[in-house]
């Protein structure tokens, strides 16, 4: 073991960019087979005697091996409470390195082979980019970090000197080993053997010109060190030095997505199933930050407008609109993404997905897999990516969205990776899923995979924050139409407490103003249009806007300037009177009095485990509702509200469910792919993904789910299983759920490998459980009577 210590130097003031990286090279005497960074001091300052609150301090130490060398990188960087990196800055790291070495005895590596460098990649990385992006693109090499629980990419780059004298060799394999304070994991390559070449002729868009790994979402968590080596696949003794790496994987919060299946009527299908919606977010799982992607319900609604044709400057459509209206409506309070999926196979030329910027809620047909992360990116806060040079222009593009060197407008700028299927994307054919005409394959560019994550790290970002932070507050969902005769019509809104809701749409010229019963002002502000063009020029001005509702609110008026267009008296909300209840086979049904003053109703149900109020179904001018059995279960009590709305005045009443004698909804186990669970055989992917939920759609945790092979060996944790570790043949997995609930649920599938190929034959069926009842106590029986 050998220690040394150093200092990465800072002093040069800068500012516009942080945290930035600086690196320092110690060479060991031998091999090193361990090493760590620790942190000696540290200084910072603003730079020139600048006084400033501090709003962050980041400073990070990672250790790279390669042979007896070890490299340190320190990312260092400060700024103030403004989010932006905008006053100068400067500072210095101490470090000390514990270096664990080689044995003296042991036999030497080969001299013509060597790991020349690892990138490790989640879907869109920076490495070895100053080879072919422009100065102003390029970034240091691993500098996209890494998200926890999300599948890890290891690309191995190799140079083989041919022209030793050694002995030949043909093809290589290697072997990556993960360790973390719980114990170490060796990972096999996941194409399992490259031909060797020359560091220079390597060929970065191509997946086998490297040997690839993939650290799976259970292992990607935390800090963990990576040691590789690579070997001559003929004799696994004949090997390279071993290059070892630190990671530091980030927790972000969970993208949290309520999914709706919609029925529709023109032309009639029927609503897609929850694993079918769930496994339409495929590429959205894939590409985006978020080691979790999690469904928090599901349900189906029924869309009467027909959706086709081409979308109006003024939005994407009636039939679009309607659906959207409709999601607005489940939506409810809560700060989660509402997705509505339409049927696949009816899709026509034109619209294919609409989102409105910054609201949360989004839809498209589950066909069109790149429209999915495309409208959820809208829904985040996303604008189109601009499409230079396009005929017709991209409408409200991102003119920020960077030009990658020479590749096309909207290229991917990088190469992204997808280690579940051994892909590269090359930035000179791959577009960024936010471009305004979706390619058949779309990837996602480091831009836009930053902006996803907006101010979680590194300051600022296009978009909304992913995560609405905050308690609820009253909120009406206020929906007009103005026409070009400046007539207003006023839908029917309800307000009650909702997290902050958020809009990017373009802003209008119209201005409301809440007035008390004095008419004085309590608050005021611009109305925003649905539209696709900044200049919102096409009429009627339809607007669909969340709006703080003041206390005390008894007016409200809109403006055209100075000019008063419309005005409104807000009277008493109108009152609930009811809550019958009923028990029948699939819910409690309760009822209410219809109300003279009412136009419509919302029935919402508190969801405890999300924590917060969501629509049983659209708005209605029903007095009853079926609450199912599921979701009064799920929680065992349930609180449930009826809102009335006489146009904008809302009165509501509360009504509390019991489960009483029901049991918990059973968990339900879908493997996701093509063609049914019971008939075989089809192809699946080589990382195959379980969607594990309850009675309402609610998914159940990566950390109650464990994969085993028939014998009942692991095979890993989590909602996804890589078959890739199982060798040719047929086998029998199983996914078991433990700790939900308190109860044990299991399922299984047959599965054949035949090389890279995996098909799903069957599903296993467990034996039937006993039906759930009330404990009888037997107690012994009396003794026979005495014969005395």
């Amino acid at each position: 073991m050998e220690i040394r210590s150093d200092s990465l130097d800072f002093s040069m003031p800068v500012r516009g960019s942080g945290p930035r990286p600086a690196s320092k090279t110690m060479v060991f005497p031998r091999g090193v087979t361990a090493a760590v960074a620790g942190l000696a001091g540290y200084m910072t300052e603003f730079s020139g005697g600048d006084d400033h609150h501090v709003g962050m301090i980041d400073v990070r130490l990672a250790t790279d091996i390669n042979g007896d060398a070890v490299t340190v990188t320190g990312h260092f960087g400060l700024r103030d409470w403004s989010g932006d990196w905008d006053d100068n800055y400067d500072g210095l790291i101490n470090f000390t390195v514990i270096a664990e070495l080689e044995s003296i005895t042991a036999p030497p590596p080969r001299g013509d082979l060597a790991i020349s460098g690892v990138e490790f990649n989640q879907a869109t990385q920076f490495f070895r980019a100053g080879r072919f992006l422009d100065p102003t693109n390029v970034r240091p090499d691993n500098s996209v970090f890494l998200i926890e629980g999300k599948n890890t990419g290891v690309r191995v780059y190799v140079d083989y000197d041919s022209s030793s004298g050694l002995p030949p060799i043909s093809t290589l394999s290697g072997e990556l080993i993960v360790s973390n304070g719980s114990g170490s994991t060796t990972l096999s390559p996941i194409n399992p053997t490259i031909a060797p070449k020359r560091d220079a002729l390597i060929n970065q868009a191509q997946a086998n010109d490297t040997l690839n790994f993939m650290i799976p979402t259970g292992l990607s968590a935390g800090s963990v060190t990576v040691r590789c080596r690579v070997f001559d696949s003929a004799d696994p003794t004949s090997v390279s030095h071993a290059a070892t790496h630190t990671l530091g994987f980030t927790r972000i919060e969970p993208l949290n997505v309520f999914l709706v299946g919609v029925n529709t009527l023109s032309p009639a299908a029927s609503a897609p199933t929850q694993a079918a919606v769930a496994g339409a977010m495929s590429l959205l799982m894939s590409t985006y930050p978020r080691g979790l992607v999690n469904f928090t319900g599901f349900n189906t609604i029924t869309l009467t407008p027909a959706i086709s044709g081409l979308a109006p400057a003024s939005g994407c459509g009636d039939g679009w609109e309607t659906l959207l209206d409709q999601l607005r409506d489940l939506k409810g309070g809560s700060g989660d993404i509402y997705f509505g999926g339409l049927p696949p196979g009816i899709s026509a030329a034109g619209v294919i997905g609409c989102s409105p910027v910054g609201e949360r809620i989004a839809a498209s047909f589950i066909d069109r897999l790149g429209t999915v992360p495309h409208e959820v990116g809208h829904s985040l806060g996303l604008e189109h990516d601009p499409c230079r040079g396009c005929s017709p222009p991209a409408q409200d593009p991102n003119n920020d969205y960077p030009r990658y060197g020479t590749f096309p407008s909207d290229s991917i700028g990088v190469f992204g990776f997808d280690p579940t299927t051994n892909t590269v994307f090359n930035p000179t054919s791959a577009l960024d899923f936010m471009t305004a005409f979706l390619p058949g394959t779309p990837w996602v560019s480091p831009y836009t995979y930053q902006a996803l994550l907006g101010p979680t790290q590194g300051g600022p970002a296009p978009g909304w924050a992913m995560s609405l932070r905050g308690g609820e507050r009253e909120t009406l969902f206020l929906g007009l139409q103005i026409g070009r005769d400046r007539k207003v019509e006023r839908r029917v809104s309800f307000h009650h407490p909702a997290v902050m809701q958020g809009t990017s749409r373009p802003q209008s010229a119209f201005i409301y103003e809440f007035l008390d019963a004095d008419r004085r002002v309590l608050d005021c502000g611009h109305l925003h249009c649905i539209c696709e063009t900044e200049d919102c020029a096409c009429w009627p001005k339809t607007t669909r806007d969340a709006l703080p509702y003041p206390q005390g609110a008894a007016f409200l008026v809109v403006y055209e300037d100075e000019k008063m267009l419309y005005e409104e008296p807000i009277p008493d909300p109108p009152k609930v009177i009811g809550g019958k209840t009923q028990s029948g086979k699939d819910g409690i049904t309760i009822s209410w009095k219809d109300s003279a003053d009412a136009k419509a109703y919302l029935v919402h149900y508190r969801d405890a485990k999300g924590r917060a109020w969501r629509a049983l179904a659209p708005r209605t001018t029903d007095t009853s509702a079926v609450i199912p059995w599921t979701l009064i279960a799920r929680s065992r009590k349930l609180t449930v509200r009826v809102l009335a709305s006489s146009g904008i005045a809302t009165g509501h009443a509360e009504i509390e469910l019991a489960a009483g004698d029901k049991p918990p909804p059973d968990v339900h186990l879908t493997l996701l792919g093509n063609g049914s669970l019971s008939e075989g055989p089809y192809e699946i992917p080589a990382v195959p993904t379980v969607l594990a939920t309850d009675g309402a759609g609610g998914q159940v945790s990566d950390v109650h789910l464990q994969w085993v092979d028939g014998r009942g060996g692991s095979l890993g944790r989590g909602r996804q299983v890589d078959l890739r570790q199982l060798p040719n043949g047929r086998h029998v997995i199983r996914v078991v759920v433990r700790g939900h609930g308190g109860r044990t649920a299991g399922k299984s599938w047959v599965v054949e490998r035949n090389r890279d190929r995996f098909t799903l034959h069957a599903a296993v069926r467990d034996p039937p459980r006993r039906p759930r009842g009330p404990v009888h106590e037997h107690p012994h029986p009396a003794p026979p009577p005495s014969k005395e």
